[in-house]
């Protein structure tokens, strides 16, 4: 079986590129923490399953890190 979330980094242009694969949201939030340290950018976490988009942001700001987008 396939893991149900796909992590994808947001190119400059806004293009998506699939960097990596994971079993829970918790870990693909910690595999884009770690693909950050050597590709800092914009990431999407995909659910197969639902369909759902997890927007995780790089720039700091007041706002939380992650948000959701259907």
């Amino acid at each position: 079986m396939l893991p149900p979330l796909d992590i994808f980094r947001v190119e400059n242009d806004g293009h998506l590129v699939w960097r990596s694969a994971a079993e829970s949201l918790e870990t693909a939030q910690r595999r884009v923490r770690i693909l950050m340290a050597s590709e800092p950018g914009d990431y999407v976490i995909y659910s197969q399953e639902t369909g759902r988009k997890t927007v995780v942001r790089a720039e700091k700001s007041p706002w939380p890190a992650t948000r959701s987008a259907d």
